[in-house]
């Protein structure tokens, strides 16, 4: 439904008026789908952009102006009929529920609301056809280091661990994530200097070396995780939790 990786920065379109809201929501999708949203302050901007490209999206509205949603979700519903329409409401009575399913959105969440709640509302909707980290208080960022010789080190390192170049770059950009997901063409434009191809597994291959040198070095202590379709996060186990919350295929 949403294409490569490549597409992606295109697939999630957020619609707010306050700059604060569209960082919030930006980040939980970079860190729950690896995904880099498109931001728009006004319903009108988005509705243009919309009708422009006309491609299938996720499109998820917390704006003030409810005629303005609505109108935008009548247009996304006409326009792109496979898209997935959320809209958040801010009301104290959750009053525009029901004009908003009825303009067409697929949900409708009230504030307040967890990121774990909106991964799982993303997730009932898309099914497998959206990549998932769903958020967790479990995960935790690695306070690791790496330094110019590819030497990586951490709080209760014996020794440093030795990577390659190559190695060292894809940890460099791991450890920046903060535990969010980093995709592969995000890697790749950094590393190579150029789009990921769907279907290439470079990186794997160097992920599951990555993988072997930090088991050897730490144990189960951290965890980069593959997550499915979108690319590798990078976090910590707390001591006495279990491994199984990862994912390591």
């Amino acid at each position: 439904m949403f294409g490569s990786d490549a597409m992606r920065r295109q697939n999630v379109i957020i619609v707010a008026e306050e700059g604060a809201k569209q960082g919030q929501l930006a980040d939980f999708f970079r860190a729950c789908c690896g995904w880099e949203p498109l931001p728009f302050a006004a319903a009108i901007e988005a509705e243009q952009y919309i009708l422009l490209h006309g491609t299938p999206c996720i499109l998820l509205i917390s704006l003030a102006d409810a005629e303005g949603a609505a109108d935008l979700i009548r247009t996304a519903r006409v326009s792109t009929k496979e898209s997935l329409i959320f809209f958040v409401d801010s009301t104290p009575d959750g009053e525009l529920a029901a004009e908003m399913i009825l303009a067409g959105a697929d949900d409708v969440i009230r504030q307040p609301y967890s990121q774990r709640e909106l991964a799982a509302r993303l997730w009932l909707r898309a099914g497998n056809s959206l990549p998932i980290s769903f958020p967790s208080e479990e995960k935790r960022v690695a306070r690791l280091k790496i330094d110019e010789e590819n030497r990586l080190t951490g709080p209760d390192a014996v020794e440093a661990v030795q990577l390659t170049p190559t190695e060292g770059e894809i940890m460099i950009e791991l450890i920046r994530s903060g535990g969010r997901i980093v995709t592969r063409d995000a890697l790749s434009r950094r590393i190579d200097n150029c789009m990921w191809v769907y279907g290439d597994r470079k990186f794997d291959v160097h992920i599951t070396k990555i993988r072997k040198k930090l088991r050897d070095a730490f144990g189960e202590r951290y965890v980069v995780e593959t997550v499915r379709s979108a690319g590798y996060s990078f976090y910590e186990i707390p001591v006495g939790k279990s491994r199984s919350l990862a994912t390591s295929d």
